[in-house]
């Protein structure tokens, strides 16, 4: 097929960072759950995303690239793009009875797949779940449908992951789509990403189930950012990030957010290194890798991947559906943007209005 050629750079940026996601989301698949011990020993170094994708363990997804992550982003771009604008937990709820197969899912969304079918409002079905990464996996595009907005995207983050879960988890998937939003910004850096983050996160304890140190989001992240600053590259620092970032579980949704914003920042932003860096950092690999990808190809743009992935991705049926569906969410923010615009020139034009007027 011919190559793509972004219409804007609103569409690379939004199709980068979509693109770029599903891209470290498949590299990542193969070593889920895997120690970086056992990623070296058995690959080295893994990181052609469309050969590693046949050894994955799961089952693939019907379109053959990523995992749920990927997938169930896709299910909220499509709600934003029926709804034409700002999409509620209702409308979430909506688009995922429609499009849901509960079988590729893990239990966590299968369960409010369940509840949601047997009748129970989306803005309860949340508080009915275990706590994952499930949150912050799936929140690019509130941050597409709020770029350059991270503090909207923070609040809209927060409303629709209660759809699924609760607690540290929507937090998390707040701090993410509010991160990303900067990244779509014009003029966002990686240092101005990382300052977003570290500001939208509560510097109040999150009650969870063990004990934390640091006790706080805010603080968590910070060192998550100063381990990734000080090291050249993201492998360099596998061992310092495992041994001080890591939690109970691997799904744990703090330790992933932690080690993707600790790859990007030693990735300095680079996409190859950010991508590949997630995917062999260890623990959830496929969110982890597909996160840091968000963040540098939201940055860079989907001219910023490698070219030989960018190839291989428009080969694949699942790559051309997903940047058919990244020009779409491009052609939405765009209105938003010129909708609001006018809103905005209304409000100033009433607010230098006399009282005498309006009386």
């Amino acid at each position: 097929m011919p190559p793509y050629a972004p219409c804007s750079k609103l569409e690379n940026r939004i199709v980068g960072c979509l693109a770029a996601g599903a891209i470290g989301d498949t590299l990542g698949r193969p070593v889920e759950g895997w120690e970086y011990s056992r990623i070296e020993a058995e690959y080295g170094v893994l990181e052609d995303p469309f050969r590693s994708r046949d050894t994955a363990p799961d089952q693939l997804f019907p379109d053959d690239i990523g995992t749920d992550d990927t997938a169930l982003g896709m299910i909220l771009c499509r709600a934003y793009l029926d709804k034409q604008g700002r999409v509620g937990p209702e409308d979430y709820a909506r688009a995922w009875l429609k499009e849901m197969d509960p079988q590729y899912y893990w239990y966590c969304m299968a369960n409010t797949y369940e509840l949601l079918r047997s009748g129970y409002s989306a803005r309860a079905a949340g508080a009915l779940n275990i706590v994952t990464g499930s949150g912050l996996m799936s929140v690019n595009p509130v941050a597409i449908f709020n770029a350059g907005d991270p503090a909207r995207a923070y609040h809209d983050a927060l409303e629709l992951t209660s759809l699924f879960q609760r607690g540290l988890s929507i937090f998390v998937a707040g701090i993410t789509a509010s991160a990303l939003a900067e990244a779509l910004r014009p003029g966002a850096t990686v240092e101005s990403v990382l300052d977003t983050a570290l500001h939208v996160a509560p510097s109040q304890p999150v009650p969870t189930y063990n004990e934390r140190s640091p006790d706080n989001l805010r603080d968590a992240l910070r060192e998550a950012v100063a381990i990734g600053q000080r090291h050249p590259d993201p492998l360099a620092m596998r061992a310092e990030a495992n041994e001080k970032l890591t939690q109970y579980q691997s799904f744990d949704c703090q330790e992933t957010l932690q080690l993707a914003l600790a790859v990007f920042a030693a990735a300095r932003g680079k996409p190859r290194t950010a991508i590949v860096g997630g995917a062999n950092i260890g623990r959830d690999t496929d969110t982890i890798a597909s996160l840091a990808g968000q963040f540098a190809g939201a940055l860079h743009g989907f001219d910023g991947l490698p070219e030989d992935w960018r190839t291989a991705f428009l080969e694949q049926p699942g790559g051309r559906k997903l940047v058919a569906v990244g020009k779409d969410m491009a052609g939405l923010v765009k209105r938003k943007c010129e909708r609001d615009g006018a809103i905005a020139d209304s409000v100033l034009a009433m607010a230098g209005s006399s009282p005498q007027k309006n009386a």
